[in-house]
């Protein structure tokens, strides 16, 4: 019976050099490879009996090195049935806050603000308060030309239609702001969209928003309240996210996957996307190309 416990899986940008990779991390870290499974042309899974701290470190540099992307997990609790997402500069390209407040004609210099947020250098309810006062008066109108400009980040569709066809609960949980967010999560399909929401009065912003993932740790609060009502365990989540304030749910999902994410992050989770798109998750989950949903 082969072994295998542990699961590497290592992702290319371009056709993956398995017995090549194989060759190496059995030589030069001395891990016993059990077994490997072509999940596609750029992705495979590397079974191993057992992999110890400083050899999961030293893969990982590897890999880094390489520009591969690698998930180190065990095989055990690789199985999933939530996915929880950010969504600004993970499913799509913008910050969606910050181009709001910059078509509405304020010069105060916001991508500087958001980005300190995003470390984790202020506090994150202070600073959509301050952004948020910046609309007021302005027109709703505005959300319109926002909507126009998003981009959707490659692989963001592939990745909710493959895991709703699996039968996972999708979640994007953002601390971005309706009407926004559910159009994002309507456009790919999300089954439930949680965000802050904006307040107007007539046609106009107020200045003010109902804060509903506003806090520092009202993702981790979501994480909990959904698992606890759904009867699932932590370990059967996934979440991936980019900022400081997704650490919270990134630190406690069964997997959770910085996505090309602020320092504090990978600082802080052991599991990145640095190189590659949004389908790398699904080859992290086990899932092959043959299986993805259109």
């Amino acid at each position: 019976m082969i072994n295998k416990d542990q699961v590497v899986t290592v992702v290319d940008s371009k056709p993956i050099a398995i017995e090549d990779i194989k060759s190496y991390i059995t030589n030069t870290f001395s891990l016993e490879i059990s077994d490997t499974t072509k999940l596609s042309d750029v992705a495979c899974d590397f079974y191993a009996p057992s992999i110890s701290d400083t050899q999961k470190l030293e893969l990982r540099k590897y890999f880094f090195l390489q520009k591969l992307d690698c998930c180190i997990q065990p095989v055990e609790t690789r199985d999933k049935k939530i996915l929880l997402s950010d969504m600004d500069a993970t499913i799509i390209e913008n910050e969606t806050l910050d181009d709001l407040v910059k078509i509405s004609g304020v010069t105060a210099n916001i991508d500087e603000t958001s980005r300190l947020a995003m470390e984790g250098k202020i506090d994150i309810r202070t600073t959509l308060s301050l952004r948020v006062n910046y609309l007021k008066n302005k027109p709703k109108s505005l959300i319109d030309k926002v909507l126009l400009g998003i981009k959707f980040h490659p692989g963001s569709q592939t990745l909710v239609h493959t895991l709703n066809s699996k039968g996972f609960i999708t979640c994007l949980i953002t601390g971005g702001f309706a009407p926004i967010s559910t159009y994002v999560g309507n456009k790919l399909g999300f089954q439930n969209v949680i965000s802050n929401e904006f307040k107007f009065e007539g046609d106009v912003f107020t200045g003010e928003y109902i804060p509903i993932t506003g806090e520092k740790n009202s993702k981790l609060n979501y994480l909990n309240k959904l698992t606890e009502e759904k009867n699932i365990s932590k370990l059967q989540v996934v979440a991936i996210g980019d900022g400081a304030n997704d650490l919270g749910m990134l630190t406690n999902s069964g997997l959770g996957v910085g996505y090309h994410a602020h320092q504090i992050v990978k600082d802080s989770v052991e599991h990145q996307i640095l190189f590659n798109d949004l389908t790398t998750l699904l080859y992290y989950l086990g899932i092959s190309k043959q299986e993805f949903a259109s």
